[in-house]
Formats: structure tokens, sequence, C-alpha cells
């Protein structure tokens, strides 16, 4: 069980990544104000933490993406395991 559920997640992670980098574009053409949101929210962690995160359009849509992924595999997981 904990090898099944722990192979779903990283080829999970892993699909997240890829598709993210290959929408990224597509979230500054489509929906500005949803990858502005993500640069500001990466500009307050690096002023806060001090951490060395880019801070360039593809990241945060790249970041945007891959959060609403990682979102939906995990509602789907939830409800087709626990049904």
């Amino acid at each position: 069980m904990a090898t099944t559920s722990g192979l779903s997640h990283g080829f999970s992670a892993f699909g997240t990544l890829i598709v993210g980098t290959l929408l990224s574009k597509f979230i500054w053409d489509v929906v500005p104000p949803i990858g502005e949101l993500s640069l500001l929210t990466i500009e307050t962690i690096r002023s806060t933490t001090g951490a060395d995160l880019p801070a360039n359009e593809q990241f945060a849509g790249t970041i945007v993406v891959m959060v609403g992924l990682s979102f939906l595999w995990g509602i789907i997981y939830h409800v087709g395991r626990h049904s």
C-alpha cells in the first residue's frame, strides 16, 4: 500500500513539474492576474526568508500550474481512495 501511494505521489509530482513548465506561458497570456499574484508571493517569500528563488514570469507561471495540478490530484486521489 505504501509503495502504491508513494509511486502515485511521485508520478504526480513529476507530471506537475513537466506540465507546469509547459503551461507557464499560458498563465501569463490568459490569466495575468494569477501570474502577478504568484510573482508577488515569490517576492514576499524572498524578502521574508531570504530564499534564493528566481523571480521571473516563467517560474511564477510554473508554480501556479504546479500548485493547481497538485491540489486537483490530491482531491482525485482522496476521493478515489476513500470511496
